[in-house]
């Protein structure tokens, strides 16, 4: 027993010894961390008009370039549901959040850019124009997707803001008058930065 355990501590130091210094890795070194959040207006087409997206997101920044974090945004303006036999007008509600990735090309530069991409999931209803949810009709949550490339200016020292475009592609809604590509398009975006890069 002893002996067996003589080997065991005898193969665990060789092979801790052996590893520590020619591990491979995504990111080697010291990791410098940072952060941001902010908020965040969208403008772009859902279910053939023009939609108006307000919300924010944030997150942790590793080694200045590599952003893991989150997000949220809701529809604020009246989009009419057209093709439902209904004794008032009925508008539709939409919102939708999740994970955030990005990617920061040369972070340093005044003018830079980013590749992004939100995956997560939203929720979509119909109301009246009074703002009251409708019992005749179903409400019903989608998947999203939504890659994207953005400019950023260096404001400040903390302060980042940017411009950039999107597209949301949705898929699980079964509902009547609206459907996956109704709420699918492509979207202008305006983010402002406030953080530790």
């Amino acid at each position: 027993m002893k002996n067996l355990l003589l080997v065991l501590m005898t193969f665990t130091i060789a092979f801790s010894a052996h590893g520590q210094d020619d591990t491979e890795t995504l990111i080697s070194g010291d990791i410098k961390s940072g952060g941001y959040g902010g908020p965040a207006v969208k403008i772009g087409q859902i279910n053939g008009e023009n939609g108006v997206f307000v919300g924010g997101q944030g997150g942790w920044i590793i080694n200045h370039q590599f952003v893991l974090g989150g997000g949220g945004y809701g529809l604020t303006n009246d989009i009419l549901i057209q093709g439902i036999d209904s004794p008032e007008d009925l508008y539709l509600n939409f919102g939708y959040g999740g994970l955030f990735l990005e990617y920061i090309i040369a972070p340093k530069r005044l003018i830079h850019f980013t590749v992004n991409s939100m995956i997560g999931a939203g929720g979509v209803s119909f109301r009246d124009k009074d703002y009251e949810g409708t019992d005749d009709y179903n409400n019903d949550s989608f998947f999203v997707l939504e890659p994207g490339v953005s400019a950023v200016l260096n404001l400040h020292k903390h302060v980042r803001i940017t411009v950039g475009g999107n597209y949301r592609w949705i898929s699980g809604v079964d509902m009547a008058g609206i459907g996956d590509s109704d709420l699918s398009g492509t979207t202008f975006e305006v983010r402002l930065k406030f953080g530790s890069f």
